[in-house]
């Protein structure tokens, strides 16, 4: 039987709050990420900073992508108590953010 390698996508859509900016970047980058990429199940996790946007898209701020070598491991990170103590970090970046927070779950094709 074949693994499904998946990825786990978080948009931010929306806007950092005024001078919220560089703390908003600053704690996804460094605190965030670093916390995924640990959690078990999780194979890497990094985020996407848009630099040019074409064709009126949505205002995405930024997008997470985790990765995960099979839908059985993307289900073990989403049980994790690594992950529930991860959650307050969430909700302080949500304090600095106005807008909706949504994610979208792929499986990746060779």
């Amino acid at each position: 039987m074949q693994r499904t390698q998946c990825i786990r996508s978080a948009f931010w859509c929306g806007a950092v709050k005024p001078g919220m900016e560089s703390s908003f970047r600053q704690t996804m980058d460094s605190v965030l990420i670093p916390l995924l990429r640990g959690i078990p199940g999780v194979k890497d996790a990094n985020c996407l900073w848009p630099t040019l946007r074409e064709d009126n898209p949505p205002a995405v701020v930024c997008q997470v992508l985790v990765e995960f070598a099979s839908r059985d491991d993307l289900a073990t990170m989403l049980a994790s108590p690594e992950r529930a103590s991860m959650r307050a970090h969430v909700v302080g970046l949500k304090d600095m953010f106005d807008g909706a927070l949504s994610h979208i779950e792929y499986d990746v094709s060779h």
